[in-house]
């Protein structure tokens, strides 16, 4: 619907899961010894067990027939009675969580597509731009292309996903589609909200439920067979998990991202919570012990790659490091960029990013091809939402030329080959002291589909050597207070925790976890400055966010000083610039440092340090932390620098508990938990 010459949305285009935050009569426990102490414990309190949740090993899902199936009210006594039982090492009441399709649908979907040349013979292949694009100045300047450079990995290395699963946890697959049907994987499939095998969506007169198809067929359509177009990773094999159609809660979504985590080599995500501008929220207890199956034990101990879309709040001005899921170091985040290599208007922009593939635009801008519901073609697909699908159809082709890459690995051959020149242009880039290029916007530029192939040669890949976590806490001079027209500066020195075990020379991921009381949580911006003097943003003003809760142990990610050497004086800058008359106070500031002692052998053999794809491209000037006013900074001194005691920090022990941070719920005072043992650092 048109007004003005403006585009609106109406509210049919946004499908979301419901999830109204009401509670069920499901519980979560976590009871060890067996599914025989879980069927006692449920015979004690009168409960039926449903069940081990997923592939999580002693935790299981139990329901009481005396319980509300919805209720806006928690079960209070109920879970006491579950935490107080002796078999019992935790308890959580499932709740119904928002969970938001990341495309939005615009009505007009005409399209003027230029020729290209058509090696395939599907009729919506010459309109696969993100994957066809040739001239013959692109040609003559390869690292400028306009496209994936998917074709040309097919062409030059054979690869076509080959031997590679992925799964879509989303609201549904129509496998039986002509031109998926070859590619469909039952046991990468599964039906959480109808209870059986079948993926298959749910049919309506609005088609609500064609997201997950839409994400399937950029993977997989099979090429020559007169149907819609070609996927990136034809080759593959693709399930659907039908999760988003229903009730979504903790439970739920750990079950999807775990299933069948063995076989399943990539998921891919094109969901979240809400991308409104004020919705802070990540990953529950059961979902992050999900992840860390998938990563642990998925691929043969390599681990599962899990594909993330980065959202869609950019109208909104959200910020994804406000999303835990986009904001997981297990999670390869992926932004959007249109067919003129510009931003989109829905994208966010947040130091999570890793990368970024093409995707729709403003009115009359290119969309991306796929299969639709009732075995129909689309060439609408939009949104991050069909930029994740992309990347994981890219990564399948990776994975076919070298199956032993690790998920770090992965990780660190994005980094590595994706390229800043095509998005050179859009304002934001800065390079590290490691010499990485990286834009919140972007990450580290478009996927090269070639380059990334070529990059993982089995013959000449090494793997990264083994990550350690180096946890630096601020404890003197906290907590400070902060008001409108403040700023609190906490200067952190670290060696990177030199001469332990744990050792880190060279970064990947940088988390900032803080826990801040404020009045008006949108009002908060918070910058990190690295030893290396890159000064990146973390959390900017949400201007819909009017919450009260503040960051709760909330953590922040960053990667933008991949490849830097931690060692020196680390600086948070947290501020509001506003005059709303905000108060509160930062109470604790911790930095977890993730990386590596040695430094990776792609890195070492480039000299240390990644050379610039184009000099000619300058970088933006490091952006500055904005001034406050001098009678402000008076009333602010910051109490000095201090050697802030780093500790060692196990990767099992404090995954949980540090990776993520707080689930940041706006009810979290309404979530009924109990921390059972006080040396259990998996307790909450």
């Amino acid at each position: 619907m048109f007004y003005s010459g403006f585009l609106f949305l109406s509210a049919l285009c946004v499908f979301q899961a419901s999830g109204d935050g009401q509670y069920s009569n499901e519980f979560a426990v976590k009871v060890l010894g067996g599914p025989e102490n879980a069927d006692k414990v449920a015979r004690d309190l009168g409960y039926e067990n449903l069940g081990q949740i997923g592939a999580l090993d002693d935790y299981y899902l139990l329901a009481h027939k005396d319980v509300p199936a919805r209720s806006r009210r928690s079960a209070h006594t109920h879970v006491k009675r579950l935490v107080d039982h002796p078999q019992v090492h935790w308890a959580e009441q499932q709740q119904s969580k928002s969970r938001v399709k990341r495309g939005y649908i615009p009505r007009n979907i005409k399209e003027d597509d230029p020729p290209h040349i058509e090696p395939f013979h599907d009729p919506n292949w010459s309109h696969e731009w993100y994957l066809t694009h040739q001239d013959s100045d692109k040609r003559r300047n390869p690292t400028s292309h306009a496209d994936l450079r998917v074709v040309e990995a097919w062409d030059k290395y054979k690869v076509t996903g080959k031997g590679v699963v992925i799964s879509i946890p989303d609201d549904g697959l129509e496998w039986t589609h002509p031109d998926l049907r070859a590619s469909y994987d039952p046991y990468a499939s599964t039906d959480l909200n109808g209870g059986d095998s079948d993926p298959s969506p749910r049919y309506d007169a609005l088609d609500q439920n064609r997201h997950g198809t839409r994400c399937a067929g950029e993977i997989a359509m099979q090429p020559n067979d007169n149907l819609c177009g070609v996927g990136v990773a034809y080759g593959a094999k693709v399930g659907g998990i039908r999760m988003l159609d229903g009730r979504v809660t903790d439970s739920v979504e750990a079950k999807a991202l775990s299933f069948n985590h063995t076989y399943v080599d990539i998921v891919s995500a094109s969901w979240g919570p809400n991308d409104d501008g004020k919705t802070l929220e990540g990953p529950g207890r059961l979902c992050k012990e999900a992840f860390i199956k998938g990563i642990t034990e998925g691929r043969g101990g390599k681990g599962i790659i899990y594909m993330w879309a980065s959202g869609n709040g950019g109208r909104s001005q959200d910020n994804c490091n406000c999303d835990g899921y986009t904001g997981s170091i297990y999670t390869l985040s992926i932004s959007s960029a249109t067919e003129h290599n510009k931003e989109p208007w829905y994208a966010e922009r947040c130091a999570s990013t890793m990368a970024t593939a093409y995707s729709s635009g403003n009115f009359g801008e290119k969309k991306i091809v796929s299969t639709d519901l009732h075995n129909k073609c689309t060439e609408a697909h939009t949104g991050t939402s069909a930029s994740a699908p992309l990347a994981a159809g890219v990564m399948a082709l990776v994975l076919e030329r070298n199956p032993n890459l690790t998920w770090r690995d992965v990780q660190h051959l994005v980094a590595w080959t994706s390229q800043k020149s095509p998005l050179g242009e859009n304002p934001g880039w800065k390079t590290n002291g490691a010499g990485f290029e990286v834009s919140s916007s972007f990450g580290f530029g478009i996927l090269d589909a070639l380059a990334l192939v070529e990059t993982a040669d089995p013959a000449t890949w090494k793997t990264v050597p083994e990550k350690s976590i180096c946890e630096v806490d601020v404890t003197d001079g906290l907590p400070k207070a902060l008001s409108s027209g403040n700023q609190v500066v906490i200067k952190i020195k670290t060696t990177g925790c030199e001469g332990q075990d744990n050792e880190i020379r060279s970064l990947e991921h940088v988390q900032l976890v803080v826990d801040v009381t404020y009045s008006r949580r949108g009002s908060l911006e918070i910058w990190l400055k690295a030893p290396s003097g890159m000064t990146t943003k973390l959390l900017s003003t949400r201007k819909y966010d009017t919450s009260r809760d503040g960051l709760k142990n909330w953590s922040f990610l960053s990667v933008h000083n991949w490849g830097e050497n931690p060692k020196g004086t680390w600086e948070v800058t947290i501020a509001d610039q506003t005059t709303g008359g905000q108060r509160g106070s930062v109470k604790s500031v911790k930095l977890l440092l993730h990386g590596t002692k040695e430094i990776p052998d792609h890195i070492q053999k480039a000299g240390g340090k990644k050379a610039p794809q184009d000099p000619k491209n300058k970088d933006e000037p490091t952006t500055p932390i904005p001034p406050i006013p001098s009678e402000v900074k008076q009333n602010n001194k910051v109490t000095g620098e201090w050697e802030a005691p780093t500790t060692r920090s196990s990767l099992l022990n404090d995954l949980l508990s540090n990776l993520f941070g707080d689930d940041g719920d706006d009810d979290a005072s309404e979530t009924w938990w109990w921390k059972k043992d006080e040396t259990d650092s998996n307790s909450y």
